[in-house]
Formats: C-alpha cells, structure tokens, sequence
C-alpha cells in the first residue's frame, strides 16, 4: 500500500536524524504560540509580550490555529476580512543583544473560494501605542496568496537607532488584499529574536530508506526549501529519475519511481540543487544505501509475541486487552496497511515504523493512555475484542499475505486459576519460524503479563520434536491435506511439491502441523496418485524426512452392495470388547466417513448411528476393516490379526448378547445392509460361543441367510479381525450346479473346517428346490430345505448333525438335490460328503 503524505515519524527518525532548528547557536527570545491565548485586545498581552486588535477564541480574526503552524503544532493565525485588517504587535528587547535579528516562519491558508491574498506589512516604533515607522512589504502583495502553502523563514534585521534601546515595539499588518470573494488566512510560528548567527551551511543527506516497492525516502540534516526540494529533476536514482517528489516533512523528501527497486540492492543516489532555508545550495552529492522495502514483511518477521485476552481489573496491570508484537526481522519495517484481526473482525492498521528487536503493543484507541507508559503503542479504533473462551488471531500483510497467526482455547493457560485470573499468555521463543500456537504459556512474571518487554517464560532452547507425516489424503476432488506429527515451516518458504498427472494451483498452511494442497482440476476417483514432497523444513529449519512418493486416492462414497457386514463379535470374554467387521467386495476405495454403524430400536427403527472414521481414511477394494472400542486390547484376544485394519471408535451402537442387528448405513442413514444376529448361528457343537465371533461365509450371498453365518474357527482364536475370515466361501461355481465344499471335514474341527458348504448356480430364475442329507442306507439324515423357489444362486451349509441336533457318526453321506422348473423338467443331483473324524 502507498501512502502520498508521511506523518509520525517514529523513533527510526528520532535515531536517524539530527534535529536542527538553525543549524546555529541561538541566543534568543522565542515564541512558539503553543501556550493558550488569553482572550484580549490592545492594550492587554494574549501572551507576554504579545497584542492583537482583536482576539478571538474561534477561526476568525486573531486566534490561536491548532495544527496549522509548523509540523502541526499550535501557530498565530490572523483572518482579514473586508472590515476587519489584523494587527500583532511583539515586545522586545534589543538592548540585551549584541546584533540582534528577528527569525520566524509564515505561510497562508486557504479561505474559503475567493482569490485575495493576506497583504502583510511590517513596522517599528519605540512605544506601544505611539507613531510606527513606514510600513514595508514582508513579500510582494501575492506572497501570501489563499492556498495552502508551505512554511517560508523570514529574517528582518532591527534598523540601527532602535538596536541600543531597551524596549521596541514589532508590528505586523494583515491586510485584507486585491482580489474576490475571500482572503487568505496567514500564519505565523517559531518566532525568534536575538543574537543568532547566520546559517552558511548546505543541507546534506543523512540516509536513505525505502518507504514502499517503488519509493525511497531521503532524509536531509535540516530543513530544505519547499519548492527546490520536489523538482524532481534535482534527483537520479542509478539511471532512473523520480516521477514524483514531496516534502513530506520539513527535512524529509518522498521520491516515487516508475518501476520496483530490487531488494537488498546497493543503489547510489545523486542529489543537486537543493538548498535550505537560509538560501545554502548543497554542492552535487552521492549517497549509497541499500533498499530494503519496509512494507515487504516475511511470515514471522513479525511475531504475536504475548497475548491479553481476559485482563482483571484491581491488579498490576491495566485492565486493557493487548497483543504485543515483536520485530525479529533485519529491517524497519512500515505498519501502515497491514491487516490485524480475529475471528469475526479485522482492521487495517494505521503508519507505524518499527525497528529489529522493538516491541509494539496493539490496544483500544479509547484506552491508549493507560498502556503508554509500557513502550511503542499503536491505537486500534475498532478493537476486534479477543473471546475469552478462545480465538483465532492474525497478521496479513496488505495483500493478504499471513504474516503470523495464533489460535488459544481456555487450555492453553494451563489451568483455570490462570484463564481467569488476568494473566497474559506469551510465546516461549518467538525465533522459531513454525506458527506458536503449541507454545503458548500463560505468563509467569509478577504482574501476570510482561507487555513491551522480554517474555517471562522466554527460552531459546524449546526443543522441537522432528515432525513426521502422519496422513495424506483428499479432502474433496480438489484439495489434498498433509498432517504431521509436530508443526512444520510455513509453506511461504521455498520446499517442493510434485504430483504427477495432477497440477497444483496453490498450497497454504491450514494448520501449524498440516498443509493444504488446491488442484486446478479435479482428482479421478479411485486412481491412485503419488506425491513427492521434498525440502519441507521444521521449526528450527531443518529437513523434514519424508518416505517418497506418498500414495493418495480420491475415495468414493459407498452404495448397496459395495461394503459389506462380515463378522461381528457380539458375546466378548469378560471387560473385552466386541466388534464389527465391514469388508470392501467393491474395485472402489470407499471413503470411510461416508459410512456409518447403527442398530434398530425395539419398534424396528434405525437408531444409534456411530460415524467410525474421519476424512483421512480410506477402505481399498477387497479389504477388511475392524470396528471396536478398544484396538490394543482387540489386537492382543487376536493376535493373528493385523492391527493395521482396525479402527477405534468411542463407543459402538448397543449389540446386545441376547440378539440384535447389526445396521451399515450411510452418513446420510441410507440403510446400506443388516444383518440380525443371536447365539443360534453358531455351529450347534460349540461348547461356549463366549468369545467367538460370528463369520460371514461368502459375502456374494445376503446377510440374512442362517446359512451364510457360522462361528470362527479355533484356530485362528475363534475370530479374524480385520482380516479373510476363517470360514469364508469364494464361489467357484462356473460349471457346474452344485459344488461342495470341503467334500471332507470334521465337526469337531480337529482337521479343517468344522462344516461343509452347499452352493448352487442356476441358470434361470423360478426354480424349485429341496437340498437333503442322507446317510449309505438311505435314511432321511438332515433336511437343509424343501420345496423352496430359489435364487440364480446359493448357499447352504451342514455341520455334521442330525435333525435333533446330534453329531452324526464318522462315514460317507449322500447329498441329494432335487431340482424343478416352471416346465416340469426335474433334475436330481447326489454329490458324496464325508464326515470326518479325529485320530
């Protein structure tokens, strides 16, 4: 942001410029009009030594002009009219002087829209009210026209007869001029008299700054003429001459270029033809700087440094909210334009010129008084109010560039005696180049806060754990997410960023520990992609490991038929907990937060929904996930399972011992399948089901089969998280009508599994059927179903027993299947099972 006018000079003037009023050693009466007037006439004084015809409290006649005189200070203002012409007469005292002469500054005013100037005259006399010499023109009639113009120096010296008497009057006619409409209004300031040696000294260059991208300031050792100072021809940056030039203030000159200086460049300026005050032309004279453009602040140039979010009345410090900055950078750097705020507002903060290594305290404009006395502060006329309870606080530069940022919540002091107590919260080392948040801490000094000053809990040495890729994922088709273990450097620093067949738009910090990737096109779904991540560094500026390429897909949303209820672990041993297993039968990598688990109610009704993952997690195609609410305890029942497929959630919907069902929905509760459960579906030998989950056999068939469900084997510890169940049944049935499988197995489950299974595929719809077990003799063992219309496929399955339940005996059984169309056809199939025993 540019700025025409330069006003406030900070403390970097105060250090960089000599301030000198003559450039002379004075001995003098002086007046500086900044005392109040009295409000009276001649004969009276409005200030010793000082009389007017007729005083005014207000802008009319003779008055006291507040910020019109020099550098905006207080200064003698006089409003002719057509009945009314100004005098001001001074008091002095020549005598006590060895050669004395008069020096002050005046200039004119603009008046309204008329023409005429302030005509002023001068005169002497050795009495208050006597007779007065000639009058002479202090300048030519149109010398102070109506405009606003810059302030001139005057020097009159005092005729010969009046220098050796004690007492001389000075009277200053103003006229009202030629001309229409209105007069000028003219103004006097910083009136001297005495002894005071003339100035013959040229002005020179003390140093030169830069104020913005394509401007520089030149700062002069005293004041320089007003008009010789902004032709702009009396200037040459290099080979670029100024577009533009302005006396910003009486010693400072702003020079605008028609194209960017580089940064950290050595330039050379050439400066002629600039005089001061006094008529002193500086001889042709090069300046070498470097420039620096002070409104080009980096990310954590300027650090929030300390933090009053909730102060208390009746302590140490004032009970003003303040956010203190802290310059880390290697330049001064200028305020103006730069964005403060929080959550809900912010404001654009006024001209302000801050040092490497200063502090600046942000406060209420209406409670700046109280908090000067703590160092630099700069009032904010609408203070964005900090929430107690926590907030976000922020730093952009004009562009909108993060400069530093800050999030607290009641925690972040550590305790309620200290988010309540009126204490401060301040940031360790404010060096590390990672956002602070993680190391806030609530003040420890004295006063609860130290505003302006070195942080109370301040420590070079924070150690930085090395941060470590912890997810990558979409967060929609056009954003990526990176989070870490620990926070990592600003992405405003240079590191590297590849993903081939996708180009990348932007990336941001969202997070101090994660990092937002924007396509410029949309990801495809399900297509894995891989990303290179190379020179990321951490708070301290070191590299960040990463196992490159990282793999990412863009997950889809789950539909009927795509995922699955696998296996559910209803009856846990003792303070164990239970479980649900989904499987992907799907080519699609679903996204996980698009899907939820519930139960029905005791009317029937979906109720109890868990959402069981976050944004991050994604279930590739063919895989297994495990739901639970405890996963080290899970890992250590199932120690054949892989952990890396289990999930842990707060609590699961109620699946009570007795019975229930199981509910996989959609976020938006979308049934997408059920599956109702009780102790029955267990294999009918099982001793004790306490413990062992129930398997689903082939995921192809629906959940609601009794068929399609048996108890996990022994061997792998009566259950498979998270892994291919132990009872499970890929179809191979491409052949034939009926399949088998195993033809051979033992109830008991000394060798294998503990049932066969039955499966059929049709080639029509409409078929009738009966499935039935009989033993060599051609007795009726165990009917598995009869007459029922069925499917284009199925599945059955047998664990050995008869009709009531008994293990039948050790031997060869026969299958028979007896099958009918809506023709008539019938075919009759036997198929050979063996019931086995252990040895």
């Amino acid at each position: 942001m540019k700025s025409l006018f330069f006003f406030g000079f900070s403390c970097l003037w105060t250090l960089l410029l000599v301030s000198v009023f003559f450039n002379s050693k004075v001995y003098s009466q002086s007046q500086t009009f900044e005392e109040n007037f009295n409000i009276q006439n001649l004969p009276e004084e409005f200030l010793p030594g000082w009389y007017g015809n007729e005083l005014r409290a207000t802008s009319a006649r003779i008055f006291q002009a507040l910020g019109k005189g020099r550098n905006e200070s207080k200064g003698l203002a006089v409003q002719p009219i057509s009945t009314f012409d100004g005098e001001v007469v001074v008091k002095l005292s020549p005598s006590v002087y060895s050669d004395p002469k008069v020096v002050f500054w005046a200039s004119s005013i603009r008046n309204g829209s008329g023409n005429r100037p302030a005509v002023v005259l001068y005169a002497w006399s050795e009495s208050l009210e006597g007779a007065y010499g000639e009058a002479v023109l202090l300048d030519q009639e149109t010398g102070f026209p109506n405009e606003d113009r810059e302030f001139r120096k005057f020097e009159l010296a005092i005729p010969e007869s009046f220098k050796k008497l004690d007492t001389v009057y000075l009277k200053f006619y103003v006229n009202y001029g030629p001309g229409s409409g209105s007069c000028a209004r003219w103004v006097l300031d910083d009136f001297e008299f005495g002894d005071i040696e003339s100035d013959s000294t040229p002005p020179s260059i003390l140093n030169v700054l830069g104020y913005d991208e394509d401007q520089v300031l030149v700062h002069f050792s005293e004041p320089v003429d007003p008009i010789f100072s902004v032709i702009q021809l009396n200037y040459k940056l290099e080979t670029l001459e100024p577009v533009d030039a302005q006396l910003v203030s009486d010693s400072t000159v702003l020079l605008t270029f028609s194209e960017d200086l580089l940064p950290q460049k050595n330039y050379r300026i050439e400066v002629s033809q600039i005089p001061d005050l006094a008529g002193n032309f500086m001889e042709p004279s090069n300046f070498e700087f470097q420039f620096f453009d002070p409104t080009e602040i980096s990310f954590k140039d300027l650090v929030i440094n300390e933090i009053m979010p909730a102060p208390k009345p009746d302590l140490d410090l004032p009970n003003v909210e303040y956010v203190e900055l802290y310059h880390v950078g290697d330049y001064a750097v200028r305020l103006e334009g730069l964005i403060y705020g929080n959550s809900r507002n912010e404001v654009v903060l006024d001209e302000f010129w801050l040092e490497p290594g200063e502090y600046l305290l942000l406060v209420p404009e209406s409670q700046i008084e109280l908090m000067k006395g703590f160092g630099n502060v700069l009032p904010i006329k609408n203070w964005p109010t900090l929430l107690n309870s926590g907030d976000r606080i922020f730093l952009k530069d004009s562009k909108g560039k993060l400069i530093d940022q800050l999030f607290y919540n009641t925690a972040t002091w550590g305790g309620s005696e200290f988010s309540g107590g009126g204490f401060s919260l301040e940031v360790s080392n404010p060096f590390i180049t990672c956002e602070q948040t993680s190391f806030l801490k609530s003040s420890i000094d004295p006063l609860r806060g130290t505003p302006g000053r070195e942080n109370s809990i301040f420590d070079l040495s924070t150690e930085i754990i090395p941060p470590v890729l912890e997810a990558a994922y979409f967060l929609d088709s056009v954003s990526i997410v990176l989070e870490f273990s620990q926070p990592v450097r600003s992405v405003q620093d240079a590191f590297e960023i590849e993903i081939p067949d996708l180009v990348i738009d932007s990336v941001f910090q969202l997070l101090p520990s994660s990092i937002q990737i924007n396509l410029n096109v949309p990801a495809t779904p399900s297509l894995i992609y891989e990303l290179s991540l190379d020179q990321l560094a951490d708070c301290y500026g070191s590299l960040v490991e990463v196992m490159n390429p990282i793999k990412i897909v863009l997950p889809e949303n789950g539909v009927e038929g795509d995922v699955v209820i696998n296996e559910l672990l209803f009856n846990p041993q003792t303070g164990r907990p239970k479980f649900v297993e989904i499987f992907n039968k799907s080519e699609k990598y679903i996204g996980l937060s698009s899907l939820v688990l519930g139960n029905f109610d005791d009317e029937g009704n979906p109720d109890q929904f868990k959402v069981f993952s976050n944004s991050s997690r994604v279930l590739p195609p063919k895989s297994y996930l495990a739901l639970t609410t405890d996963t080290l305890k899970l890992k250590a029942d199932f120690p054949k399972s892989s952990g890396n497929h289990f999930i842990q959630i707060p609590s699961l919907p109620s699946y009570p011992i007795s019975g229930g069902t199981v509910v996989l929905a959609t976020e938006e509760k979308e049934i997408l399948e059920t599956f109702t459960y009780n102790e029955k579906l267990h294999h009918p030998l099982l001793r004790d089901p306490k413990g062992v989950s129930l398997e689903r056999i082939s995921a192809d068939s629906p959940s609601d089969l009794s068929f399609n469900w048996q108890s996990a084997s022994s061997s792998e510890d009566y259950g498979t998280p998270g892994k291919r169940n132990s009872q499970d049944f890929e179809n191979e049935m491409a052949t034939n009508l009926i399949q088998i499988e195993p033809e051979v197995f033992d109830p008991e489950g000394s060798n294998g599994k503990t049932f066969t299974t039955i499966s059929y595929e049709l080639d029509q719809t409409g078929w009738v059927g009966s499935f039935e077990i009989y033993d060599i003799s051609g007795r009726l063992i165990y009917s598995l179903d009869r007459n029922v219309i069925l499917g284009p496929k199925g599945i059955y399955t047998w664990e050995g027993t008869d009709e009531v339940g008994r293990k039948v005996r050790p031997g060869y059984y026969i299958l028979l299947v007896e099958l009918f169309d809506l023709e008539g056809e019938v075919i009759r199939i036997k198929k050979t099972i063996v019931v086995a025993t252990r040895f």
